[in-house]
């Protein structure tokens, strides 16, 4: 089966962890049971598709900052109400955002080429030219209904 065939089974390991997602503010009164299980059924589509793109030939890179594979320095997972980047219902917010490190661009290139993957587990992609050097991904569909959308 090609590349874009069908969901694969629920993986044993995790590309991205629940604590490489909640990071420095897994103690964050802000993770709350509704976050933490909106996290948890969020992370294995994130994972089972990142998966699939590394078959594909996608090469991951470790961030250098985070030292796992989630963007930026302390906010590209799960960000509490007091961070200053996004709305207080954003996806981040309520455990169902996460920003891919992508240095190259690689992931997101490979994700527009293939779209069908993200449609098939229910995720969506913020427009690769906002996000430059990491990727985007949620599970909570944007108001376009769009696979890619607009921040």
């Amino acid at each position: 089966m090609g590349i874009c065939g069908d969901v694969r089974p629920a993986m044993t390991t995790s590309i991205i962890s629940i604590p490489d997602y909640f990071g420095i503010h897994a103690d964050s009164p802000d993770v709350t049971a509704e976050v933490m299980a909106a996290a948890m059924d969020f992370l294995p589509l994130v994972n089972d598709l990142l998966q699939v793109c590394i078959d594909g030939g996608v090469v991951l890179e470790i961030n250098p900052r985070t030292k796992t594979y989630i963007a930026g320095e302390t906010y590209g997972g799960f960000r509490p109400q007091s961070c200053p980047q996004g709305a207080p219902a954003s996806s981040h917010k309520v455990g169902r955002g996460v920003d891919v490190y992508d240095p190259e661009n690689e992931l997101d290139g490979f994700l527009m080429l293939h779209q069908k993957l993200l449609k098939d587990r229910g995720l969506f992609i913020e427009n690769p030219d906002a996000t430059i050097h990491w990727c985007h991904l949620t599970n909570r569909p944007p108001n376009s209904g769009k696979t890619v959308f607009n921040p």
